[in-house]
């Protein structure tokens, strides 16, 4: 499947298959307040949606800083609905970043809800444990041995 597929290359290290899925003009969503979500504007508080990632250009810099820390996803269930011109599918992973001694230093799980349209990803948005994220923002900035493994960033 072709989500499974773009998640291995994730996992390698190779985010433009990933890249590729996603629509000139797609949204990437990140609710909560960490580092995820305030890579491009401050978090905003309410009921609707707030887009944090905007366009192919924002979404490829949060792709490349996502394998440059070294991420592992694994994909624990799919479920997908609806007609190619409005396909919703939700996508339930655990992650996670080893160290060189195959420790963990991040864990999370997390729900990516997708909107496709055609094959392309109009907007997705990804619900985890923010306060693991920040948790692992505070460590990351106080400890560089905590992202040293994620250097192997491939640009294919």
């Amino acid at each position: 499947m072709l989500i499974r597929r773009n998640i291995r290359s994730l996992n390698e290290g190779r985010y433009k298959p990933a890249l590729a899925m996603f629509a000139d003009e797609a949204e990437l969503m990140f609710p909560g307040d960490n580092t995820w979500s305030r890579q491009y504007r401050a978090p905003q508080p309410g009921r609707a949606a707030f887009p944090t990632h905007k366009g192919r250009a924002e979404i490829e810099t949060f792709l490349t800083r996502y394998v440059d820390y070294g991420i592992q996803m694994e994909v624990e269930d799919i479920l997908v609905n609806g007609p190619p011109w409005n396909t919703r599918a939700a996508v339930r992973v655990h992650h996670w970043i080893p160290d060189p001694d195959g420790n963990d230093v991040y864990a999370n799980r997390a729900v990516l809800f997708v909107r496709t349209s055609w094959g392309k990803i109009r907007n997705q948005e990804d619900y985890e444990d923010t306060e693991r994220v920040s948790a692992f923002d505070a460590t990351a900035n106080t400890d560089s041995s905590a992202t040293s493994s994620a250097t192997r960033r491939l640009d294919i």
